[in-house]
């Protein structure tokens, strides 16, 4: 496949399918056909952007967004969204007074917490319950003077697991752990959520009256490096793209790439492509990944830099050529899970790890698609 240089949108690309995020949506919405549907676009929508993610989230039937910083919904409002937007963490008073400002419902995780809430008259409120994750939230035996505290300003109630996507016995118990603190408080009509995506997608019983899945919605699989998320019904959104700006040939027993870590056995045809950490393509891949180069599996060789790496390819490849780091090409597919496992990692962090001001995003939106 040869292209221009103009034709490229930038060095390194990533190219978002909203079509696929829709379908995703839909996907969810039949697993959990009794629950209304939160959609998590926090960290800018795992990376594949907040705003046109979070227009096409709603637009496919979800209900609310979540975030996780006062400004990540601010950002949201400024952009014309006018649907209700949780933010999942504590905020400190600077944090409150713009989550006021921007019309966004809050978490109360402690008394403290619940009491800086307090002073914002008007705001509502979700309480997070920690029921094993031991990380944000308030312990059971604190539920009742928190529901005191903000009475009728508690709109939602809600925790979060530990291990949905691995653990079914711990699952379990946080479940159980949950439903006592809703059987032993009356919230009224506050919206009760628990599940994310592996708990929407394999514990049912968790699903409430609203489902929060993040990593999901973009066609990935809550196991993080592992499992193909077709088998989940889920489409991949994001492709990661970028092209072959030199070719040369490597002479036996020479070397490329910082450190020269790896090193040619025989005449070996190389393709540089000007991707590397700058971009969130880890150094962790170095010697270990591929990528798509005419259709074909192509080794990377040495170490991943900060602006570039080196693919071994064939005689056919051309400066031009298209480069798939992630996505689609010629029938063959490198999907995120697969990327993670070789740089130790999981799914999430190969998105939420593209820096915008190096990876440009482009969009399409196939209605239906």
């Amino acid at each position: 496949m040869h292209h221009a240089y103009p034709n490229f949108p930038s060095r390194t690309w990533a190219e978002v399918d909203l079509g696929a995020v829709r379908h995703n949506v839909g996907t969810l919405k039949r697993r959990a056909p009794n629950s209304g549907l939160m959609a998590v676009v926090k960290a800018d929508a795992y990376g594949h952007g907040a705003v046109p993610v979070s227009r096409a989230v709603l637009e496919a039937g979800a209900d609310s967004l979540a975030v996780v910083t006062a400004e990540e919904g601010a950002e949201l409002r400024e952009a014309g969204i006018e649907a209700p937007i949780l933010v999942f963490t504590d905020l400190l008073p600077e944090g409150l007074a713009l989550a006021e400002r921007a019309r966004l419902t809050v978490t109360a995780h402690s008394l403290e917490s619940a009491r800086r809430i307090l002073a914002h008259s008007g705001m509502e409120a979700h309480l997070k319950v920690n029921t094993g994750m031991n990380r944000w939230g308030v312990g059971p035996e604190e539920v009742g003077e928190i529901r005191k505290i903000l009475a009728q300003r508690l709109t939602g109630v809600y925790t979060h697991f530990a291990s949905a996507d691995s653990d079914e016995e711990a699952t379990r118990r946080q479940i159980e752990a949950f439903r006592a603190v809703l059987s032993a408080h009356d919230f009224g009509g506050a919206i009760v959520h628990a599940a994310n995506s592996a708990a929407t997608l394999w514990h049912p019983s968790s699903n409430y009256g609203c489902v929060r899945p993040g990593v999901a919605l973009y066609g990935m699989h809550p196991r993080g490096d592992g499992g193909d998320p077709a088998d989940e019904g889920l489409r991949p959104a994001l492709a990661l793209k970028s092209y072959v700006a030199d070719v040369r040939t490597v002479a036996p027993s020479e070397g490329v790439s910082y450190g020269l870590k790896w090193r040619a056995e025989r005449p070996t045809r190389v393709a540089t492509v000007p991707v590397g950490y700058a971009e969130g393509y880890r150094r962790a891949l170095s010697n270990g990944s591929f990528a798509l180069i005419g259709g074909e599996r192509c080794p990377l060789l040495g170490r991943v830099t900060m602006d570039a790496s080196v693919f071994g390819v064939d005689g056919e490849v051309r400066v031009g050529d298209e480069v798939v780091l992630v996505g689609e090409q010629g029938g063959e597919t490198l999907r995120a899970e697969e990327v993670a496992r070789w740089a130790g990692t999981i799914n999430y962090e190969v998105t939420t790890g593209l820096n915008p001001r190096r990876v440009e995003r482009s969009y399409r939106d196939v209605q239906g698609h």
